[in-house]
Order: structure tokens, then sequence, then C-alpha cells
């Protein structure tokens, strides 16, 4: 029994980051050539459709000029791209800065409700007929629009992720998590060559404007939020690599765990608010949303029974496969506690490793009891 729990495991981890990438990403050669050949032409726009650029700040005094800045370098009509920047409740100095700033809309609230509903008040006031979403602190690329808005020249897309890229990383740690963040871009443009991906970047994504409402005010992940209303629809997801926003990577493990912790629940919340997507029938990217985002979830409790079933076992090929994972563990371990023991790339992947499925765990005690928070906090 315990052998066949072993297999089980071993097969359900490494189907989950090795063979699904893989799969998916020989599916989406095949697609791709299909796609080329099949793909709709009719239906866009004559000329460049009016987008509406939405910024939700709160207490970004130090960084607003610099994205303000970046606005204004884009390359897209002046008469067709509005800015929008939503200041949720800040009580540092970005409301004047921003109150000083011409041709941009600007929505002031003196409460702190969180992004979601401050999206929602955006929305409320856009007319435009692309909405693109940003975070002050990523930058994007002058043409980052302008690539973002080229994919709805197929009406079959509903929206839009782009891609983001850090710049220069400093440390370990950094490209560490860069390799991995290059991991995860390679499955999406994957799945979105094949159908769609399940959710964007949140950074930089886009949407039709006719397709997305209100979102709940305790949302946690907009960025899939948006994205599932145009995919319910019948409208593709695509992932866009030419639509680039740069940013750094976070250096600390402790800020990247905070941040791994936060999505995941957001996950969480995800599936339990849309059962539909567990029906093969109604969700079209059944495979790519069950390997890619489900499995992610329960991966943490398959490397404990894994752990334990290896020990179980009497084979010294068992032994030596449970003292390997130990190991690795001991060698993960050292390096979240440790700068110079993270030098060591293998000990550096393991402790990112280590930290992104711990933050599965530590997410879901999060979701059940309810302790998610969407308000901006500094």
């Amino acid at each position: 029994m315990a052998r066949t729990v072993f297999w089980i495991s071993l097969v359900f981890v490494c189907y989950t980051y090795l063979f699904y990438p893989l799969l998916v990403v020989f599916a989406s050669r095949v697609s791709r050539l299909i796609r080329h050949h099949a793909r709709m032409r009719d239906g866009g726009w004559d000329s460049p459709p009016s987008v509406t650029l939405i910024i939700v700040v709160y207490n970004e005094e130090k960084r607003i000029e610099a994205k303000l800045r970046n606005c204004r370098e884009l390359d897209y009509p002046g008469e067709l791209l509005t800015v929008c920047f939503v200041s949720d409740g800040s009580t540092d100095g970005t409301n004047t800065i921003l109150e000083k700033q011409d041709g941009l809309l600007f929505i002031r609230d003196g409460r702190n409700l969180g992004k979601p509903s401050r999206l929602n008040d955006a929305l409320e006031r856009c007319t435009s007929e692309i909405v693109v979403f940003s975070d002050v602190r990523q930058m994007y690329r002058e043409d980052a629009i302008k690539r973002l808005v080229e994919d709805f020249d197929d009406p079959a897309v509903g929206a839009v992720s782009g891609e983001l890229v850090f710049r220069n990383p400093r440390d370990h740690t950094e490209r560490s998590i860069g390799l991995y963040w290059t991991y995860e871009k390679i499955i999406r443009r994957a799945e979105s060559d094949i159908d769609s991906t399940l959710g964007a970047t949140g950074a930089i994504y886009a949407v039709r404007r006719d397709l997305v409402g209100p979102i709940p005010p305790d949302t946690v992940l907009d960025d899939i939020e948006f994205p599932l209303q145009a995919f319910k629809k019948g409208y593709r997801v695509i992932f866009e690599p030419g639509a680039v926003a740069y940013d750094a990577a976070v250096s600390e493990i402790g800020r990247e765990f905070g941040r791994k912790t936060r999505t995941l629940a957001g996950n969480f919340q995800l599936f339990s608010r849309n059962p539909w997507l567990f029906n093969p029938f109604r969700n079209r990217i059944f495979l790519q949303t069950i390997s890619h985002k489900f499995f992610r979830l329960l991966v943490p409790y398959a490397l404990i029974v894994l752990l334990a079933s290896s020990l179980l076992q009497g084979g010294i090929a068992y032994r030596v496969f449970f003292a390997s994972q130990v190991l690795a563990y001991l060698l993960g371990c050292a390096a979240l506690l440790s700068a110079a023991i993270r030098r060591i790339r293998p000990a550096n992947l393991a402790s990112v490793f280590i930290s992104l499925n711990a933050a599965s765990v530590v997410a879901l005690h999060m979701f059940v009891f309810h302790r998610i928070d969407v308000r901006w906090k500094r």
C-alpha cells in the first residue's frame, strides 16, 4: 500500500511541474500551426480603439512621478488614450501630486476600501472600448499598450495579458525567482496558443470594456476575475509577450512569500466561487485549469506523502530517494536562513521551491479562516 501511495505521489508531483508543461508546450505548437491558417481576420477595428489605462494607488508619493512620466511616454494616440488614477484613501502627498496633473482622470475617496472597489469605481466612469489595468510600480515599454490592443483585432479575443520582465536581478534569490517566472510564462504562452490561459499578469493586462462588470469588493485577484468574465462569455484570454512591463524582482524571500501567499489564497477563492471550473463540459480549458492552477495547490501535501511513503519502503533505492529529499529540504531551509548559503544555486532554488509550496499551505489557512484583507497597506 505504501509503495502504491509513493508512486501516485511521485507521478502527481512530476506531472504538475514537468509532464504537464511539456504536454502543453507540445500541444501549443500543433495549435499554433492550425490557428495560423484559420485565424479570424474579420471583425477588427478599422482604426485604433479608445483605451483607458486604470491605475489604483495608495500612498505612492515616492513613485507616482515616475509612473506619470511613463504614462506620458506611451506610444498610443493621445486623443484615444485616457489615463485614470484612482486614489484609495491615500494619506500622504499622492493626491496633491495627482490633482496638479492635466489631461488625466483622477478619482479620489477618503476611504481605504481596497483595490477591487476602486477598480469598480473606475469602470463606472470608463467609456472606452478597451480597458488596460496597471500598477504604479511597474513601468511599461513605450509600445506596450499598442501591442496589447493589436490582439483585439481578432474578434475572438476578450482579454490580453502582457509580459512582466525583471530587470537586472542583483542576487541569487532574484535570479531564482526570475527563473521561476520565466517557467510560468512559458506555460501561460502555451496555454494561450491552445485556447486561453486562466488569468493575466496583474501589472499589465487588457479587456474589452463591454465584457466586464463590477467584481466583488473582497476579490483578491482582479487579474483573474476580469479575464474570467470574458472567458465565460466565450472569448479567449491570451498572452502577448510583446506587451512588456518592467519590474525589479523581490530579493527578500519573505516579501515574495507574502506575495505568493496572497496569490494562492486568491486561487482558493477563485475555485470556491466558480465550481463550474471543475466541470469539463462547461470549462473548455478544464485540463489547463486543473493541471496548472488546482494541482499546484495540492502539491505541498503530495510532497509530505512522498517523503513519508519513501521512508516506509525497504529497498535501497527508496532509502536513497528519502535521503535526497531530506538533504534538499535541509539545504533549502538553510538557504532561507543564511545569505551565504543562498549564493549556492541549488540551495537557492530549493529555498524558493520550499517557500512557494509553504505559501500554498498558509494560503489555505488564510482562506478558510477569512484572513484575506484586500485593503492596501504600508
